[in-house]
């Protein structure tokens, strides 16, 4: 058996298959796969009552790994680099702050509804567009990358 690397990372329970499935392109094997369940219970006391507080956590570990002596492992490995490195959008919030602001704004003089306009106008609609656009490149270039790394199969 020659050498390998290995590398293990955490998804979240829905999106296992679809990670799964990519990383399979970039010539990686499954190695193992566990699901984390953690549920953390205990008591907080705030103010002079106290409450019973549950926290839980839920994903699944996933491991790989990949044989070094693969033809064209270094343009696999760059088409891999690039593929992860894309930029993701970063939608705008609608309602900045709290909706509950602009909800009390509207009720005094309709000063939540026209300062809503003024921001949706100005600052919300142009990211939202900027955001779609680069989801768009986003979708497009992984598509490109999945098919130039499928020559290497």
């Amino acid at each position: 058996m020659g050498r390998t690397e290995s590398i293990s990372f955490q998804v979240h329970p829905d999106d296992e298959q679809s990670q799964i499935n990519i990383m399979q392109q970039f010539h990686w094997s499954l190695l193992s796969t566990q699901e984390i369940k953690v549920i953390d219970n205990h008591m907080e006391q705030r103010g002079d009552k106290i409450y019973s507080v549950t926290n839980t956590e839920h994903y699944v570990k996933l491991a790989f790994t990949r044989e070094l002596d693969l033809p064209n492992l270094k343009e696999v490995k760059q088409l891999e680099s690039e593929y992860n490195s894309l930029p993701h959008p970063e939608y705008p919030k609608m309602f900045p702050v709290s909706i509950w602001l602009w909800v009390v704004l509207a009720l005094v003089y309709g000063l939540g509804i026209l300062g809503w306009l003024i921001y949706y106008t100005t600052s919300y609609k142009p990211k939202k567009d900027k955001a779609e656009d680069v989801h768009s490149n986003l979708l497009k270039n992984r598509e490109r990358i999945l098919k130039e790394v499928q020559k290497y199969s």
